[in-house]
């Protein structure tokens, strides 16, 4: 990975000011982890606590997800986490298409310097930024695996619906141990 390039795109994502989130974000939400990783975590927005810590997951729908990587091996720090929106739109409102036109080239950027073999997308607007045909729910299209050019994306739901329907909390540690099974079988 080019470390340079990388460190140019964090800086003008930082300083991004293309629509409105810039003047109610507290901090920008790049990412955590490690780039160089064959898997990368892709959700929505930051909410209330990622902009506060600037880091993504970090509050409640965070340890949810944390535990649910732990039991199938992953360790948070060797992978690379990161948003779909890289600013918390009010209210944890969802975010809006004008929002994710503009940031989306963030993530494809992010995307084209760290080559992730494997993407796992938390939620509809993550699952959006990589499955090409139509869905009207996650239930349409989680559980299998999609090519995003060479890249093998899985989705599930966002940890937060798990806060919500805590019944999709197997639904979800299904989908990352199919993603682990996939990773495994290369």
């Amino acid at each position: 990975m080019n470390q340079e390039l990388w460190k140019e795109l964090e800086q003008f994502a930082l300083n991004c000011k293309a629509c409105e989130l810039c003047k109610t974000r507290r901090n920008v939400v790049f990412g955590s982890g490690d780039p160089n990783s064959r898997l990368w975590l892709v959700g929505e927005a930051p909410g209330s606590n990622e902009d506060e810590q600037g880091l993504p997951f970090v509050g409640q729908a965070g340890a949810i997800l944390d535990t649910f990587l732990e039991k199938n091996g992953f360790k948070r720090h060797s992978l690379f986490i990161t948003n779909v929106i890289k600013c918390r739109p009010p209210n944890n409102a969802d975010p809006t298409e004008d929002q994710k036109s503009k940031c989306f080239p963030v993530l494809a950027a992010q995307l084209a310097i760290g080559k992730p073999k494997y993407i796992l997308a938390l939620g509809r607007h993550a699952a959006e930024a990589f499955v090409p045909k139509s869905f009207r729910s996650i239930k349409e299209i989680r559980g299998q695996v999609v090519l995003s050019g060479e890249t093998k994306v899985v989705v599930t739901y966002h940890p937060a619906a798990v806060l919500r329907n805590p019944r999709l909390g197997e639904i979800v540690e299904h989908d990352i141990q199919m993603m682990s099974r996939l990773i495994a079988g290369e």
